[in-house]
């Protein structure tokens, strides 16, 4: 009785410990930490250190025996993730940037997700998990992208910036796709057009109702929690905004990321933009890489063990395909092909959406786990081959630059004649 009333908490104890122990471990290896997560639930999963229990009992105190524990604080990692994508989409970065976002992250979008979906379709898949697929891998990994660009400070460079344009773009194509997922799992008796437009008038006015809240509600009660000078009540006011949003959107149809998603659009403009950031930043990590963990845990190595050749080689072929859609735009678009070679090869991978969108397609009956285990897997690889191309790229890079003529493309600085106050506090 007592080992059953423990259970929940073992599997804490060892989430806790990955992040404590094994991510940073992971991490002096070049391993990001989402990766790190995923090689983490791969390993303490049912299929590898659970299959081997039967053998050694004593390995079940390492081996997490309920994805159930877990489930719910991982869904709100995503909500907290959408939240801050909001509160980084302020109208002034889209309006600076919209050439890039708009036209060439939409065109990226759209290509990939029309290519990728009729090969999905040509492999078995149905016409409504061709899409779901096709949506799914038509995104990047922001988190990972980033964080490279990051951790080697190259964010200002014209890879980095346009990287950025596109992912920013994906970003916001994230919300029409949750919502074009609810809408394919609604019932299909009757007009599907009047099925369609019912659908997204429920949304419109779930969005608008979020948007009125927000403006009239929002601001005033972060204001009066500032007011009292206490980061206890602040943090829990935060929280409550994110996780409160969430929850109505989930009450009116829609799903809680959206909800938050809209919620951090509505506080970007506001004062206490940075200080939310600031505050939920640790909450996003820990319990988005338990979302990332728990899909480690659903994915069977085993079955790419078995059959690795048609997986790896729909892996390739997605990366493939998406390199050279997004270098052969960037190009049009101007940007120098060092930067559109450097963009294209980090951009081809899959990114950690496609796991919001497969389970979201899969909790509501448009598809099964078993159908979609080889896609996870190819996405999963993808993923873990990210920091391998970005080092590998270096080589090319560096040969493309040294011959590309002197020249900056246009979207990708200010113009001459703006003039910048800088004002640097501590």
């Amino acid at each position: 009785m007592a080992g059953e009333q423990l259970a929940p908490l073992k599997d804490v104890l060892i989430v806790l410990g990955a992040a404590g122990v094994a991510i940073p471990v992971l991490k002096r290896f070049g391993i990001s930490t989402i990766l790190g997560f995923l090689i983490v639930g791969v390993v303490l999963g049912p299929h590898l250190l659970g299959a081997a229990v039967q053998q050694l009992p004593a390995l079940s105190a390492l081996s997490i025996s309920g994805s159930e524990t877990i489930s719910g604080l991982a869904e709100l990692g995503v909500v907290f993730l959408l939240f801050l994508i909001g509160l980084e989409l302020s109208p002034e970065r889209l309006m600076t940037m919209r050439r890039l976002v708009f036209g060439l992250g939409g065109l990226q979008v759209l290509t990939s997700l029309s290519i990728i979906a009729l090969i999905a379709g040509f492999l078995g898949y149905s016409q409504q998990e061709a899409l779901v697929i096709g949506m799914a891998l038509s995104l990047s990994s922001t988190a990972i992208v980033v964080q490279i660009f990051t951790d080697e400070k190259r964010f200002g460079s014209q890879a980095g910036r346009s990287s950025f344009a596109i992912l920013l773009l994906q970003d916001l194509a994230v919300i029409p796709m949750l919502l074009l997922v609810g809408i394919m799992a609604e019932p299909t008796s009757g007009n599907l057009l009047f099925n369609v437009s019912k659908a997204l008038l429920q949304a419109l006015l779930a969005a608008g109702l979020i948007v009125l809240i927000g403006r009239y509600a929002l601001r005033p009660l972060l204001k009066s929690v500032a007011g009292a000078h206490s980061p206890e009540l602040f943090m829990s006011a935060v929280l409550f905004i994110a996780v409160g949003t969430g929850a109505l959107a989930t009450a009116a149809g829609l799903s809680m990321a959206l909800g938050a998603f809209i919620a951090g659009l509505m506080l970007a403009e506001t004062e206490y933009r940075r200080a939310i950031e600031a505050i939920l930043e640790p909450f996003k990590g820990l319990l988005l890489g338990l979302f990332f963990l728990l899909v480690g845990l659903s994915l069977d190595v085993s079955a790419l063990l078995q059959n690795p050749f048609p997986i790896l080689g729909f892996a390739v072929l997605v990366v493939v395909i998406k390199a050279a859609i997004i270098y052969g735009l960037a190009r049009r678009f101007n940007i120098l092909p060092h930067a559109a070679f450097e963009t294209a090869l980090l951009l081809g991978p899959a990114g950690e959406f496609a796991f919001v969108l497969f389970g979201l397609a899969t909790s509501l009956g448009l598809t099964t786990q078993a159908r979609l285990a080889p896609v996870l897997l190819m996405v999963t690889v993808t993923m873990m081959a990210l920091p391998v191309l970005a080092r590998a790229s270096r080589p090319v890079v560096t040969r493309l630059r040294k011959q590309a003529p002197a020249q900056i493309a246009p979207d990708l600085v200010p113009k001459e004649d703006l003039k910048v106050d800088v004002i640097i506090a501590g």
